[in-house]
Parts: structure tokens; sequence; C-alpha cells
């Protein structure tokens, strides 16, 4: 947004050195005219408002990105909606603002003339009689020919047709309440370069309807001049006019203009007493009766001047063409003066009307707009920093916490597998040392197969199966009943296999001695050397094998203890996983939340410079509030 510059060169035409000669007459030297303030106002509040209109859509664009409604809802989102339709309706006002100035007096007052005067030239009909029958609004244009528009009618007509509808004795006579719109080129006329429209209106003794006139032309006038003729008094029906001009607007701006006061140069002795008397009478309407101003300020609103001797005049300083002797009467110069005086004093109270009535309210609106836009953004700037300082901790909290778990799961790693293996060992020595010390009591157990023994061959081979069963039975409950719990089932297996190897290895030995168990031994000593050459060889055989047997214990405890701490590894990288997965998430929060949060700060910056922005206008072109 680019700051705006005080003090701005005014970009329009300079005046004409007869206007500026004219407008100087009497004074030190030239000046600006105050009504260039106006236009400075309305190019300053026009600019700060365009900004407003880039704020608020930048604002729009970066609201619809914060996806999260508990930093910034919805219904925010269309209060800058419900911003923008407001600030395009103000803006075109504002484009539409200009100074309006109304005329009024009696009939034959001089109202058309004095506005031909201030504008130059002789464009509002004037003549003896009844001359203006409607209200005529003069403005600039901006094209090079003037042109008018009619109440029936968009079509542009000729300015010279100005007499024939607005003349009272014009067969095409127009109604009281119409207006006529005079479009006059701006480059011909200062008044309409700045922005004025003035306002002529029918004399006020010709209609009873006044109020309807205060509503139609009169509300939003920002100075009303009241044109007398300084050859009569100030009539109640002007009077009439204005109370109820009063009574509609807050002390309204008016001016008194005693017209035709040339008149008094045919009778020089009685002029001071009439412009005493004129200025008494005045003062006490407006600072007693209608109570507008002081008596001191309304001394300053109340001049003496000839209306038609200003428009000759200026007009022929236009021209650049002389005036015949004898046209202007004596003291003219005086005259012309005072009209100057009025035009510097009407101008000033112009344009500072001007600008509190059309910019005063569009300021504090604007102000007002600007300081619920910072609050907003500085709620959201507020809560995104609240909202990024608890993911930042919670984000620290799980990155400790997975630092943590990584540590803890090496450790955990190391110490497991060593106590796997210690297990193991511990296993292995105790399946060995427990098959062992059963392996020494074989004799003893077999003592306990109390089966009957035949020598029967058919008989002896059933009794050899049952045997074997039996041992297998009791060596591998023996050895159960010796190790922890988490071993027996696997001892049992292992037991279970080598019953099958003893069996296996000793079956061609039991059929070789059979033959000489039957031929030698009775029944019972063939059963005791049945078993004590049975426990022989069943020993010789499973010594073979303690080793291979506690190994494959080992084995298999080490691989199911293994497969156990995989899977539980497994849970463990799940879990490291899903904190890596929050943790991930987290880091784009926070990522977004700090976007959030520094676009809502430079938004809340800029919609602090806008208020700084509207307080400066109005603190130079209104002058209240700080």
């Amino acid at each position: 947004m680019s700051a705006f510059i005080l003090n701005r060169s005014h970009t329009s035409a300079a005046p004409s050195m007869a206007e500026e000669g004219e407008r100087t007459l009497g004074n030190s030297g030239a000046k600006s005219s105050p009504l260039q303030v106006f236009g400075q106002a309305k190019k300053k509040i026009n600019d700060t408002y365009q900004d407003v209109i880039s704020y608020i859509q930048e604002s729009q664009r970066f609201l619809k990105t914060v996806e999260d409604e508990s930093l910034f809802g919805k219904d925010k989102l269309q209060i800058f909606d419900d911003y923008l339709l407001k600030v395009n309706g103000i803006l075109k006002v504002l484009s539409r603002n200009r100074m309006k100035v109304a005329f009024f007096g009696r009939t034959s007052n001089g109202k058309s003339t004095v506005i031909n005067a201030m504008l130059r030239d002789k464009i509002l009909p004037t003549g003896i009689g009844h001359t203006t029958n409607c209200f005529i609004q003069v403005e600039g244009s901006s094209k090079t020919e003037a042109y008018l528009l009619t109440p029936d009618s968009t079509e542009p007509k000729n300015v010279l047709s100005v007499a024939q509808l607005g003349h009272a004795l014009s067969a095409e006579k127009l109604s009281e309440n119409s207006i006529v719109h005079v479009h006059w080129p701006k480059e011909k006329c200062r008044l309409l370069r700045e922005d004025v429209v003035i306002v002529d209106s029918p004399g006020i003794d010709v209609t009873p309807d006044l109020d309807s006139w205060i509503d139609q032309h009169c509300l939003d006038a920002d100075v009303f001049v009241l044109v007398c003729n300084a050859e009569s008094t100030l009539m109640q029906a002007e009077k009439n006019f204005f109370f109820k001009v009063s009574a509609k607007l807050s002390k309204p701006n008016v001016f008194v203009l005693n017209n035709r006061w040339d008149a008094t140069a045919n009778e020089p002795e009685f002029m001071d007493e009439v412009r005493q008397q004129h200025l008494s009478r005045g003062v006490t309407f407006l600072a007693d009766e209608l109570r507008v101003c002081s008596k001191s300020e309304a001394e300053d609103r109340i001049f003496f001047v000839s209306a038609k001797e200003a428009l000759l005049s200026r007009m022929h300083q236009e021209r650049g063409t002389p005036i015949s002797a004898g046209v202007l009467l004596e003291g003219n110069q005086a005259r012309l003066f005072e009209f100057s005086r009025f035009e510097n004093e009407f101008e000033e109270c112009l344009s500072k009307t001007a600008v509190r009535t059309r910019f005063e309210q569009h300021a504090l609106e604007g102000r007002s707009i600007s300081q619920h836009a910072r609050t907003l953004m500085d709620g959201l700037y507020d809560c995104s920093l609240e909202q990024k300082a608890t993911a930042m901790a919670n984000r620290r909290l799980r990155g400790d916490r997975l630092d943590m778990f990584e540590k803890q799961a090496i450790a955990t790693s190391h110490e497991t597998r060593e106590k796997i293996r210690t297990f193991v060992d511990s296993v292995e020595r105790q399946v060995a040392l427990a098959l062992a010390d059963e392996i020494r009591r074989l004799g003893t157990l077999l003592e306990d197969f109390d089966r009957p023994f035949h020598p029967d061959p058919l008989q002896l081979t059933w009794y050899k199966k049952e045997l074997h069963a039996w041992l297998e039975e009791r060596l591998g409950r023996n050895l159960a009943n010796r190790l922890d719990e988490p071993l027996q089932r696997t001892v049992a297996d292992t037991m279970r296999e080598m019953g099958e190897n003893v069996g296996a290895l000793s079956a061609s030995f039991y059929g070789a001695l059979y033959l000489y168990e039957r031929l030698m031994w009775t029944r019972r000593a063939q059963e005791r050397a049945f078993k004590r050459q049975y426990v022989s060889h069943a020993a010789s055989k499973l010594k073979l094998i303690v080793d291979l047997t506690s190994s494959n214990c080992s084995h298999q405890v080490h691989q199911e203890l293994t497969t156990v701490f995989t899977q539980l590894s497994r849970y463990v990288d799940m879990s490291k996983e899903e904190l890596t997965v929050e943790i991930r998430e987290l880091d784009a929060a926070i990522e977004r939340l700090d976007t959030t949060a520094n676009d809502a700060k430079i938004l809340r910056n800029k919609a602090g410079w806008l208020d700084n922005e509207f307080q400066s206008f109005i603190k130079q072109y209104l002058n209240v509030g700080k």
C-alpha cells in the first residue's frame, strides 16, 4: 500500500488571468482556492478506501487458506465479505460526492445573476419579472460543449434552450419542483473544476409547497445563499423558508447577499445608514432567530454586492474587451471587492462544510472497519501463536519420547539377546545334566517295569515294545519334573525322539541274543539278564546323544525365544513409526501455524496502517479526534 502524500498539488487547469485578477481585486495577492481542499480530501479518502479494498481482498484470500476453524471460523470470513460490499458502496458514493450550494430568495432578487457572475458567463436565464420557473442545477462536465438534461428526457439538449425551458413566460414552462441539469465545461469555470454544484431556484414567494422543495433539493446542500434585494428589507417569506430548512437540517450554513447595492450610488448619503440597517437585521436573523451561528460569525456572512456589475465586469474581462464609460456606477470597485470577498468566505465555508458532511461519516466508518479488522487479525495471530506453542511442546515431548524409545530399544535388544544366549546355555547344561543323571539311574528305573516276561519270540516282541514305551514315558516324566516349566514340552518331544532312536539302534542286538537266552536260562534269569543287557546297551547309546539332545533342546528354546523377541521388536518398530508419523504431522502443523501467524501479523499491521491513514485524514481535514 502506498502512503498518502500530504498537500498534493491540484492537477486541474489553472484559472485564467482575468479570473485571477478579478478574484484578487482589493487583495494583496493571489492565493489558492479553499475549494482545492475538498478535492485533496476527496482524493485522499478515495485512495485510502482503494487500499481498504485491496486489504479486504488480500484478507479474504488469506482466510480461505486457514483450514482450522478453531483459528478463524467461516462466520468471520463472512465479515470480510460484508466489508467488501460496504466499501464498494462507499466508493460509489465518494465518486459522486461534490460540494453543493443552493441559492434562494424572492422573485427577481437576482439569484440567477449572482450565479452567472460566479460562473463568469450568462448561463442561467435572467430578466425582468419572474424568470426562473424551475430548479436549475449547474455542474461541471469534462466535455467541451455545454448541454442540459430535462426531467422528461435523457437526450442532451443545447444549453441555449435554458432560456426557453426556465423562463416563466415560455410556453414550455416546467413545474416548480422540476429540475434541469446544466452540464457546463469545467475548463470554462474554476468553481465547476473544483467539484462545485450550483442550484438555482424559483422565487420562494411563488409556491406554498416549500417543504417538498427542501426534501427534494436542499437536504444535501452544504451551503445556502439567500439573495435579498438591498432596495427592500428582509421579508418574512424569506425567513419562513429558512426556518423550515433549519428545522430539517442542523445549523445550515447560510450566507446573505444584499444584491443591487449599486442603487446606493444614487443616494450615497444614505448608504452607511442603510447598510447598518440591513446588517443589523441580517445578524439578528442568523444569530438570534435561526441560531445557526454567533453574531460575530453572522457579520462575516452578510455582504452587499451588485451581481449585475460583477457579471458585466467579468464577462468583459473574459473577452478582453473594455467596459464603456458610464456603465459602471461610482463605487463599483468596492462592490466588486465585496463580491470577491463573498466568494472567498463562501468557498472557505463550502469546502470546510462539504469535507465534513461528505467525508466525516465515511472516515469514521473506515476507522471502524480497519480497527475491527485489526482486532480480528490480532486474535488470529495470538491464537496461531498459542496453538503453535502447544504443537511445539507436543513435538518436543514426542521427540524426546522417540529418542528415549530408540535408546531403550537398542539397550533392551542387546540385553535381551544376551539373556537369550545365557538362558539357552543354561538350558543346554540343565538338559545335559538331567539326562546324564537319568542314564545313571536306568537300572534302578527298569526294576519298576513289571510286565510278564516270556522268551517266546512273539511275546518277546510285545515285551520290548512295552519296555520302550514305558522307558520313554518314565524318562520324559522324570526329566520334566526336574527341568523348568518352559522346557517341559521341548524335553518331552526330545525324549520321544530319543526313545525312537534307542529302539531302532537296539533292535538288531535284541534279535541276536534271543536264541541264547532261550536255551540256557530260566525265565526269571532270562528277564534279569535281558534287563541288564538292555540297560547296558541303552545307557551306552543314550550317552552318545546327550550332547545332541541338550543342543537340540537349547536350539529349540533359542528359536522360540528369538521368535518372540522378533515379534516384540516388530511391535516396537510399529510404535516408533506411529511416533514418527505424529512428529511429521506436528512439524507440518507448526509450519502452517507459523505461516498463518506471520500472515495474520502482516495483515494486522496493515489494518493498523489503514486506521492511521483514516485518523490522519480526520486530523487534517476534519480536526476531530486524535
